[in-house]
């Protein structure tokens, strides 16, 4: 019957059994680090383990090498080194090479003891414990903070494990003084093949509850700073009525394009009115007779702040183009708009009608300064005083036949009205023979209303055709 080995020999191989499970954590640890791409970019790469113990086959034929040389040690009783030898003891095992802490210097063989291998298990186990708790240490270490730990994280005393764990291999039993340990059992235990487990979910720690609370508080402050600091929508554009223009400064026709979108027409219109009619852009042609209605009518006049304009109250017609056109208003203009032969009018009155499809005429009245005109002596008599002012006419006092001149020769172009929003499709009549206006009858004219004439626009290849 062979003798028990030494206290120092099962004690080493105690410790080499515990180096084993260190490795075993330290390749659960190093295979959880590359399961998690984020954690291993965040912490710098670790050393390269010294034993690699990546399958259950190279477990099984470390922990059988370890077995037998532990046994040839037994048989030999090699002494330790003395002296600076004994800072490190380096016991070479084939094909492995354990590195283990130096040993407090032995003390002289006495005689075995009742209880002395009870003593000694008990040490080598509490030994064990604490390595195994160290590599659970590591383990957690390793693990990201957002990540689930394992399913066995809480059970004491078991090594780290992967993402996919397997049950830890449990540490071969130690055997007393009486009975050694054999070695088998220890390798089938460490090769048996690993069940896969899979973790229930875990409730995440207050931490990241409160973490994730934070992140949303400010996720929820930043959309409110966006929102504030948003650009404003632009109001809707206003009612065109309520635009203000002018004919002079910032308002005036150069800009009434660019005052309201309803007004672009004024600015990129190709049939715009008034015109500085030219021999070179009439053609002379025989054309329809102007006939005016004999009608007489009535109406309001009122200032508009740009102008002196009189809305009809009852029927006047016109004949154009064989069906009869409704007269809409009376518009007086200082000074001409229309030229003629580079010829410039001080005055003109322009006759608005209505179509019966919609359509829209403008027979304009050229005036020249000579004798009072009758027509405009009786509109005169009931002028407005001031902006905003209208006085109603008395029924039945005008005529058109009495502002007309004998001649009603004419020139008419496709044109458009001559304030915003300057609509196009305008059929314009100029007269060619002007009428008279007394220098009074001016004079008051333009001390109630600014001049309000607009200037010509380009023809842009239009015809303009003269009457014979």
């Amino acid at each position: 019957m062979n003798p028990a080995p030494p206290l120092h020999t099962r004690a080493l191989r105690l410790a080499c059994q515990a180096l084993c499970l260190a490795g075993l954590a330290h390749s659960a640890t190093a295979q959880a680090a590359a399961a998690t791409p984020q954690a291993a970019a965040a912490t710098p790469a670790a050393p390269p383990a010294p034993l690699r113990l990546d399958s259950p086959e190279e477990r099984a034929l470390l922990i059988e090498r370890i077995n037998a040389a532990l046994e040839r040690t037994n048989q030999k009783h090699t002494p330790r080194p003395r002296g600076r030898a004994a800072a490190t003891a380096v016991r070479t095992i084939p094909s492995v090479t354990v590195q283990v802490p130096a040993a407090p210097k032995p003390a002289p063989v006495r005689a075995r003891k009742k209880g002395n291998g009870a003593a000694t298990a008990a040490a080598a186990t509490a030994a064990l414990a604490a390595t195994a708790a160290m590599a659970n240490t590591a383990a957690d270490q390793a693990q990201p903070t957002d990540s689930a730990p394992p399913a066995d994280a809480g059970a004491p005393n078991s090594p780290a494990m992967p993402p996919t764990p397997a049950p830890a291999p449990e540490p071969t039993p130690v055997q007393t003084a009486a009975t050694p340990a054999p070695a088998a059992p220890a390798a089938t235990t460490a090769a048996s093949t690993p069940t896969p487990t899979t973790a229930p979910p875990v409730a995440q720690p207050p931490a990241a509850n409160a973490l994730s609370a934070s992140r949303q508080e400010l996720m929820a402050r930043a959309a409110a700073l966006a929102a504030a600091l948003a650009p404003t929508p632009a109001p809707p554009p206003a009612d065109p009525a309520t635009v203000p223009w002018s004919y002079q400064g910032e308002t005036g026709p150069q800009a009434w394009g660019q005052l309201h979108p309803a007004f672009a027409t004024c600015a990129q219109g190709q049939r715009q009115s008034p015109l500085h009619i030219t021999a070179a852009d009439t053609v002379a042609g025989p054309a329809d007779p102007l006939r005016p209605g004999a009608q007489v009518f009535s109406g309001t006049l009122m200032h508009t702040g740009k102008a002196i304009e009189l809305e009809v109250e009852g029927i006047q017609t016109l004949v154009l183009r064989g069906r009869p056109w409704q007269l809409h208003s009376v518009q007086f203009h200082h000074p001409a708009e229309e030229k003629i032969h580079h010829q410039n009018f001080p005055m003109a009155t322009d006759l608005v009608y209505h179509g019966p499809e919609g359509q829209m005429a403008v027979l304009s009245v050229p005036m020249q300064l000579g004798t009072p005109n009758p027509f405009l002596a009786k509109i005169w008599t009931h002028m407005p005083l001031d902006r905003a002012d209208s006085v109603r006419l008395p029924p039945g006092q005008l005529q058109v036949q009495e502002l007309l001149p004998r001649d009603l020769r004419y020139y008419q172009y496709l044109g458009s009205l001559t304030t915003p929003p300057c609509t196009e499709g305008v059929l314009r009549l100029v007269l060619k023979t002007p009428v008279s206006i007394s220098p009074e009858q001016l004079r008051l004219l333009a001390r109630l209303a600014p001049a309000n004439a607009r200037p010509a626009q380009a023809t842009h290849g239009r015809l303009v055709r003269e009457a014979q």
